[in-house]
């Protein structure tokens, strides 16, 4: 089968630092193509010529350099990916998240009588809140307003034209069906990892990653600033690009703070070390999708604690699991989540790290779960079930 992936950028398959939703992408492309597929993975912003990377044929969309900002969407770009999407003439198209052209992947697939998948890289993907992403836009009146412009435009008649929508989590998959829109959950991919990880020494006892490069972004900077400084005989490691100005305040703070260490933006290989070398996963963002970061912790053994998310009820509401006699929450719980609770959140982390044994037997549960659940060969064979449906 001749698939074409559809995102931002090539950078995860070219062994260079990523976000989350392109990391997926890149995973996903080279699980495709373990399987014998022939795989284009199409990056909207891929600079220089199209190259072939490990059995992949990466292209660009577009010339980045050409083209008058805002105008050029209409009247180079979105010509261009057209062309290119049709001379790729695919069996199955996949757009992932919230993007300026999701909608014209999905056109381009049913003109070529393709299947077209749309995968949810955040829960937010399925609100009018995403619009703020594709074009970072920020808080005032009347960015709310062109949010809400671009999500009726252009996300939200992708979703419903799409022949399935891919959520990543129950809570995905229910708000989907609330919104009448054709879905199938399918779980993320998490690539295991070097065994030499397993036995690091311990050098953090927390580890926050995320990225905020611009206005739209919300991953509770804030919350963690408050975390750093409520707590300070813990050593917290905080890795991602903190660039845009509306966190300005919150890095100064933290840099501030001598139980902070900020990594900033570093390669996969290390972001690896450095959460096997945390005790504890945290998460303070307000909506995700499935945590990249929380589910490397767990093919690490590193249990989670969040602000808010729970991912499929994975964790124990509002207590660290010290036990599973109290009948709230998963039978076999991951980590914990404090409901939105900062003052919460600051105990359940004393709790965990507190509690050595309860860290090691949480720990063996998570990579128990990651293997039985988001190993390449089993998240792709769903996708190709999903395709052949689609079909029929």
């Amino acid at each position: 089968m001749k698939i074409c992936l559809v995102g931002a950028y090539s950078d995860g398959l070219l062994g260079r630092t990523t976000g989350g939703a392109e990391r997926q992408i890149a995973m996903l492309a080279r699980a495709f193509a373990g399987r014998g597929h022939r795989v284009t993975l199409v990056a909207l912003e891929h600079e220089g010529a199209d190259v072939e990377v490990e059995g992949i044929s990466v292209r660009g969309a577009w010339d980045p350099s050409r083209g008058v900002r805002w105008v050029r969407a209409v009247t180079f770009r979105r010509r261009s990916l057209r062309r290119v999407l049709t001379e790729i003439d695919a069996d199955l198209y996949y757009v992932r998240g919230a993007m300026a052209y999701s909608h014209l992947v999905v056109t381009v697939g049913h003109r070529l009588d393709a299947p077209t998948l749309l995968g949810l890289a955040s829960d937010r993907d399925l609100t009018a809140d995403s619009g703020r992403v594709i074009a970072e836009l920020g808080d005032s009146l009347p960015e709310k307003a062109m949010s809400q412009a671009l999500w009726l435009m252009l996300q939200r008649r992708a979703l419903y034209e799409a022949d399935a929508v891919i959520a990543q989590n129950a809570a995905q998959a229910s708000a989907c069906a609330r919104m009448g829109l054709p879905h199938v959950m399918i779980p993320s991919i998490v690539a295991m990892p070097p065994k030499d990880l397993l036995d690091c020494d311990r050098v953090y006892d927390v580890v926050w990653a995320g990225n905020v490069t611009g206005p739209g972004r919300r991953k509770g900077v804030t919350e963690l600033a408050e975390l750093v400084a409520a707590l300070p005989d813990v050593r917290f490691a905080i890795m991602g690009a903190l660039t845009d100005a509306s966190v300005a305040a919150e890095v100064t703070r933290l840099e501030a703070l001598p139980n902070a260490t900020i990594l900033g933006m570093v390669e996969y290989a290390e972001a690896q070390r450095c959460i096997a070398q945390s005790a504890l996963v945290l998460n303070t963002s307000p909506t995700e999708g499935f945590s990249n970061v929380m589910l490397e912790g767990w093919s690490l053994g590193r249990p989670a604690l969040t602000l808010s998310v729970n991912p499929n009820d994975l964790l124990a509401a509002g207590r660290w699991p010290l036990s599973d006699s109290s009948g709230r929450g998963p039978a076999r719980p991951l980590g914990a989540c404090a409901g939105g609770d900062t003052g919460l959140l600051a105990r359940l982390i004393g709790d965990a790290l507190g509690d050595e044994a309860s860290l090691r037997e949480i720990g063996r549960r998570c990579r128990e779960y990651v293997a039985a659940s988001h190993g390449a060969d089993a998240v792709v064979a769903r996708y190709e079930d999903v395709a052949a449906g689609v079909r029929q």
